[in-house]
């Protein structure tokens, strides 16, 4: 209303400097604009000079009022706290094991990085990005990331586990740790992804998770059939494990060894696209107001002066007697 009322303003206060305009110079109109008169077509230069005005004004004020906080006059602010998408992933020696993929040709780590890129793609809004890399104890890497060309960073051959002790991977541990590196953040606001194989001494009791996360999703790597040795023993996907984990954080257990995680799993941070919009926004109207009013209103002037009256003011020339007595 406020972009409304400042535009009906101006156009009464112009309509009203202009009717009286009109009424001071009719009694010069033939001074002015000859014997003839003004042409008919300038009798709307008043209408035409108050409704740019008026224009120019409401477009002017509606940029003002979106920029201040929208069009609805500031009442839609952006005061919404910020989801937190953070990544847990395991960086053990048993995560560069090559049984992962399609066709088993890939190492667990290299399909977690594909299975994060397939994430980072689909998801959208208002986020911040963590990682948080563990094997025998938790180590945050990114947290609070606007850009998550930050996440791909670390997931693209960044040697983590290189920080770590060398030992045994203790997942519940590691998951313990990762659980309160996240617990000062708000209510409600963060989701995790797990990333693992399951690979993993006895898991020792898992804390409940704290208010700020809203979701877990914890996701297997690994041939969950077939072992690979290594360490003295065979090392596989261990759904078992990986299940009661998610169970134990309330959260879902998914297999993406071989395939993508579902788009339904990752909720509200898939964004949808907005449709097409039909026609102009209202930023744009504003703008297109704000152009055609000045526009017109700087070309006024320029009218009237070239096509205003057929009548063109010319110097006296002067006669023949008087350029004989200047002789």
């Amino acid at each position: 209303m406020i972009p409304l009322i400042s535009a009906l303003g101006v156009l009464v206060l112009a309509a009203a400097a202009e009717w009286l305009h009109v009424r001071r110079i009719r009694v010069a109109g033939r001074l002015a604009f000859g014997p003839s008169g003004a042409r008919p077509w300038t009798r709307f230069v008043p209408l035409l000079r108050s409704a740019s005005l008026a224009g120019f004004t409401w477009g002017l004020v509606m940029l003002v009022v979106m920029q201040m906080g929208g069009a609805d006059g500031g009442k839609n602010t952006q005061t919404n706290e910020a989801t937190r998408l953070v990544f847990i992933a395991d960086l053990s020696p048993s995560m560069y094991l090559q049984d992962a993929g399609p066709e088993g040709g890939l190492t667990r780590h290299d399909r977690m990085r594909d299975v994060v890129e397939g994430i980072l793609q689909r998801v959208s809004g208002n986020l911040r990005f963590g990682v948080v890399g563990f094997y025998t104890e938790s180590i945050p890497v990114v947290m609070e990331a606007r850009d998550p060309e930050l996440v791909r960073n670390v997931f693209n051959g960044l040697p983590l586990s290189y920080a770590m002790p060398v030992g045994k991977t203790d997942l519940g541990k590691a998951v313990n740790e990762a659980l309160e590196h996240v617990a000062a953040f708000p209510p409600g606001s963060t989701r995790l992804v797990i990333f693992t194989d399951g690979d993993s001494v006895s898991l020792v009791p898992i804390q409940k998770r704290p208010q700020s996360v809203k979701e877990v999703l914890v996701l297997g790597l690994g041939n969950p059939t077939k072992g690979t040795y290594i360490d003295s023993h065979q090392s596989r996907q261990e759904g078992d494990t990986l299940q009661r984990l998610a169970t134990a954080l309330g959260g879902i257990y998914e297999d993406v060894n071989t395939k993508h995680l579902a788009t339904t799993a990752l909720g509200d941070l898939v964004v949808p696209l907005a449709p097409l919009q039909k026609g102009l926004s209202l930023a744009q109207l504003a703008v297109l107001a704000m152009v055609l009013g000045a526009f017109i209103n700087a070309g006024i002037p320029l009218a009237q002066e070239y096509f205003g009256s057929s009548w063109r003011q010319r110097a006296a020339t002067p006669s023949l007697t008087e350029r004989k007595l200047a002789a």
